[in-house]
């Protein structure tokens, strides 16, 4: 078993990641820590961390454990900017793993930090990257329905009422959807909003290729069985409900423990080539179980165990 610790144990993720490790049958949960220095020295000790930190606290503590040896996994946003920092989802990009070596040497550690995308970016980017494969994207626009959830342990409270604005968050839809994708080029144009809904992102897109793309061929890109053989990974990645009024986040996020992705509504656009709606759970395939899916890509690649 690989010993694994949890950073930041005390919030939503944390809690998520909790739960998840319990019976895992890779990763012993070894240490459970705030960002306390005194309780931090522990997590030297771990093969893994995953870290649920927010942004200052990630800055600062993140770095001394991946130079104290330990690899890191951050679902804060402060390194995914970083050229030598791995942002990935497993089934899209797993070659960028190669970066973990580059960052080794470049920063002198032994061992890494690896980044966990943007939570509502797996929503949309799982059923855009095999057709991005097929006839390479273009432009995106989506429109993004946010559980309050994703906004931590204080906004489960929040009343009936949508907040049209994310901090940050459309710059990083932006920036991460390039870089996962290897897109430098890609227009992305969102519009963020916290909605009061428990758990699940909601995104309604709308995206161009740079040549004609059917439906059928559309379908049959999205009803793939997923080819990584890891504990967490969902049999398929993207399911297409063929219901008007699907999907919703009461009925549909949950969908393989909360690891798949649900389409539906497909369409021309008016505008665009095609639209679509696409629903995630953000605190398992968007948070803490995209994490340890993650550690577990890096097992199976022999970077850990």
């Amino acid at each position: 078993m690989i010993r694994v610790g949890i950073l930041g144990a005390s919030g939503m993720i944390g809690q998520t990641y909790a739960k998840l490790l319990a019976d895992h049958p890779w990763l012993e949960l070894s240490e459970e820590v705030s960002s306390r220095k005194g309780e931090f020295e522990r997590l030297k000790a771990c093969e893994v961390v995953f870290s649920a930190l927010p942004g200052a606290e990630a800055i600062s503590l993140e770095p001394e454990l991946a130079k104290a040896g330990v690899i890191v996994i951050s679902n804060a946003s402060a390194h995914r900017s970083e050229p030598d920092v791995p942002l990935i989802i497993p089934e899209i990009n797993s070659p960028h793993l190669a970066l973990v070596e580059k960052q080794r040497k470049n920063r002198n550690w032994r061992g890494a930090i690896l980044a966990k995308p943007n939570c509502t970016l797996q929503t949309f980017l799982l059923p855009l990257a095999p057709l991005h494969n097929l006839c390479t994207l273009e432009s995106i626009s989506v429109t993004t329905l946010q559980a309050v959830s994703g906004a931590g342990q204080n906004a489960l409270r929040a009343d009936a009422n949508v907040i049209p604005f994310i901090a940050g968050e459309e710059e990083k839809l932006a920036s991460e959807s390039q870089k996962i994708l290897e897109a430098p080029g890609l227009l992305v144009g969102s519009q963020c909003n916290r909605v009061p809904v428990l758990e699940g992102h909601l995104c309604s897109l709308n995206v161009s290729f740079k040549k004609r793309i059917e439906r059928d061929e559309i379908l049959a890109a999205w009803d793939q069985k997923n080819t990584l053989d890891l504990p967490s990974a969902p049999a398929q990645a993207v399911y297409y409900h063929l219901s008007e009024d699907r999907p919703q986040p009461l009925l549909d996020c949950h969908r393989e423990g909360g690891m798949a992705i649900t389409v539906g509504r497909l369409r021309p656009s008016p505008f665009f080539d095609w639209s679509f709606v696409a629903l995630s759970h953000n605190l398992l395939r968007g948070g803490a179980g995209g994490g340890i899916l993650l550690a577990e890509l890096l097992k199976q690649e022999g970077y850990i165990g």
